[in-house]
């Protein structure tokens, strides 16, 4: 009986670590620190993508994110909505430019930032600051490694 007791407790103590936990290098910072100098409402701006180079959609990407993760955070849900549509336009016009420079590569980096798009959407469907502060993380994570 108390082999039992002491087996319960293990089980119980040791699956208390199986969340997933982000652990941020300093090497992850300076792309942020690159990007929150120029903190515009993109997604009011009416300007077409379809032109952009994958730098400027990556940087969309992380100012529209940060965008959205403050407003789920605030409940602003139409301020949401529209981040969210500004992070699926730049999407559809990244995702064909990373597999076109990465190549065999693209898979992973593209399975990352689906995950980040999914995650945003999460956030906005289901009003759940913590997807929002995921996707916000994951999109540093991803974006360090496609080295721009």
């Amino acid at each position: 009986m108390r082999r039992l007791a002491l087996t319960y407790c293990f089980v119980v103590l040791s699956a208390g670590g199986c969340a997933t936990q982000v652990i941020e290098s300093k090497v992850s910072t300076t792309v942020t620190d690159t990007v929150t100098g120029d903190d515009t409402n993109l997604a009011g701006d009416d300007s077409d993508l379809s032109g952009a180079d994958l730098d400027e959609l990556v940087t969309v990407l992380q100012v529209e994110m940060s965008a959205l993760s403050r407003a789920v955070l605030d409940s602003d849900e139409a301020a949401a909505r529209a981040h969210l549509d500004r992070i699926n336009q730049a999407w559809v016009y990244a995702e064909p430019l990373i597999v076109a420079k990465f190549g065999e590569l693209a898979d992973q980096i593209t399975y990352d930032l689906r995950r980040v798009v999914e995650l945003a959407r999460s956030a906005v469907e289901r009003n759940r600051p913590a997807d929002a502060d995921k996707a916000v993380a994951f999109l540093r994570l991803a974006i360090a490694s496609l080295n721009l």
